[in-house]
């Protein structure tokens, strides 16, 4: 266990493996506060506190840990599933785009088939009235 005191904060930390992740992206060691209000007290924060210009201020109490966690699952698990849903609406109009094509190709065809159709009958007409 490594301990540290500066003019106005005293902490120790230990270098165990930490389930949190700090806004820098690294992993926060847990330390214990040594100040009178909170001697004792268990926190994870930023491994960078000390280092004021890359510290990102990131501190979270060892006690708030699983309701952060949780809230945090919640949002991931919000985050995947708005990802499903824009997911399934670009399908859906992947595939509504494609039905509007082929209903397109279909008028398409229709009309031709009504060209044809009137030109049969023109010539078919003609045929007739010759003999």
């Amino acid at each position: 266990m490594k301990s540290s005191a500066s003019s106005n904060t005293s902490y120790t930390w230990t270098s165990q493996k930490s389930p949190i992740i700090c806004k820098c992206g690294y992993e926060c060691p847990m330390w214990t506060s040594q100040k009178p209000h909170s001697k004792g007290k268990r926190f994870f924060g930023c491994p960078f506190y000390k280092v004021r210009e890359k510290y990102c201020g990131f501190f979270i109490w060892y006690d708030d840990v699983d309701r952060v966690s949780k809230t945090n699952e919640m949002t991931y698990k919000i985050a995947v599933l708005e990802a499903k849903i824009s997911e399934l609406q670009a399908l859906k109009k992947m595939e509504v785009g494609e039905l509007e094509f082929k209903l397109k190709v279909k008028d398409a065809e229709i009309s031709h088939l009504k060209w044809f159709k009137f030109g049969f009958i023109v010539i078919l007409c003609a045929l007739i009235m010759k003999f």
